[in-house]
């Protein structure tokens, strides 16, 4: 007797799990279908000219769900403050396949000729993104390059006084022919080519970072208030990252002081009335990309920085 119900109790139980297999409750679970997030595309990029604007980027998320309101954290990084977005999460609504994310640009404190970028993407190591059965299909990237820049005219040669490199590590200051530029649309805007590639005699001593030209941009608009406008990189790497340069003027001038501030503090270079362009000694700066953060240092010390602009065809 005690043999028998020890067998209906065992029937019992597997009742009790054949139940749930018939009523597919174990099936069901095992086939669940996952919501899965993705990027429309991966990338956006625009080449602007002077008196283009670019004010807002859309960036579209798509979702294979429509039946929930969801809340997906990302990942925003930029090059420059001049990009930016409300919020760090895009916001699926319910019966919404897709979803916006506005990236907003200042126009009006775009530099020209610097390459602007911003990169999302799913934040997938937050908790959020995991307490719900959610998983990234397809586009899980999503990169934005924008440049402005004028309609920049040869010149000619001119005549560079290598003061930035040489100074600030302590080795004579040399000067070479470097190709120059004008802009079409401002002429008080000139840049030299490659300043740091193979016209520089120490280039040998250096490794390039890539094989795009490099850029170093002069506003002269004010001849008695020249600044390098925005971050130059060289192309040269050492041994903490690609060697970068900025004039003082435009360090402060993006920290909030206005240009006739920096001016009037003596951080602003001059163009000589023989078109020689110079600067106070320590009114530039000098930075390796990964020593001590990217922080940047005085450089031209000794105040021989120049650029002789007599030997080029500038633009009436």
């Amino acid at each position: 007797m005690k043999l028998y119900k020890s067998f209906l109790l065992v029937a019992a139980f597997v009742g009790l799990f054949t139940s749930c297999s018939d009523e597919s409750y174990w099936d069901a679970y095992d086939t669940q279908e996952e919501t899965t997030y993705s990027i429309a595309q991966p990338s956006n990029s625009f080449k602007l000219k002077a008196t283009d604007t670019l004010t807002q980027v859309v960036v579209t998320f798509q979702r294979n769900k429509n039946n929930t309101t969801d809340t997906i954290p990302l990942s925003i990084k930029a090059n420059s403050g001049i990009i930016s977005v409300a919020q760090d999460y895009t916001v699926f609504e319910s019966g919404k396949y897709t979803s916006d994310l506005v990236i907003n640009i200042d126009n009006d404190n775009i530099v020209m000729g610097y390459n602007y970028q911003a990169v999302i993407e799913f934040l997938v190591d937050s908790v959020k993104f995991f307490e719900h059965n959610y998983s990234l299909t397809g586009n899980n990237k999503y990169t934005l390059t924008f440049i402005k820049d004028y309609t920049w005219v040869p010149v000619g040669d001119v005549q560079y006084t290598e003061g930035l490199v040489s100074a600030f590590y302590g080795v004579q200051n040399l000067t070479y022919s470097v190709p120059a530029e004008q802009a079409a649309e401002n002429h008080g805007y000139i840049r030299l080519i490659d300043p740091y590639g193979k016209a520089w005699p120490y280039n040998p001593n250096f490794s390039a970072v890539d094989n795009q030209k490099h850029y170093m941009t002069f506003n002269c608009e004010d001849p008695e208030g020249v600044y390098m406008d925005g971050i130059h990189y060289s192309g040269i790497e050492m041994s903490d990252g690609e060697l970068r340069f900025m004039s003082m003027a435009y360090y402060y001038m993006q920290g909030g002081n206005s240009f006739e501030d920096v001016k009037a503090a003596g951080f602003c270079g001059t163009l000589s009335d023989d078109l020689v362009i110079t600067f106070p000694a320590g009114a530039m700066l000098i930075s390796e990309a990964n020593y001590n953060g990217g922080a940047w240092y005085q450089s031209n010390k000794t105040g021989e920085f120049a650029v002789d602009l007599s030997t080029a065809n500038l633009l009436e």
